[in-house]
């Protein structure tokens, strides 16, 4: 494991994964969670100057959202 921090486009590819992740899930709740994801990156914008500091608060909401709305279980499982 590095010592190194991620770097800027590691952690906007990331983001842009789980963002395209979670945006394709069709559950209500999901929906919903990602909206207001996109309220809050829409004031990260606004209250936070630093990209990296805007990108892993992005990340954070995004797991949050993943933890609160897992999917649904396979049925066949």
């Amino acid at each position: 494991m590095s010592d190194e921090p991620p770097s800027i486009e590691q952690l906007r590819s990331t983001v842009d994964r789980m963002e395209q992740q979670l945006g394709s899930c069709n559950s209500n709740n999901s929906t919903e969670l990602m909206g207001h994801y996109w309220a809050l990156v829409a004031r990260f914008e606004i209250d936070l100057s630093d990209e990296r500091d805007r990108l892993l608060n992005r990340s954070g909401a995004l797991m949050l959202i993943q933890a609160a709305d897992p999917g649904e279980d396979d049925p066949d499982e």
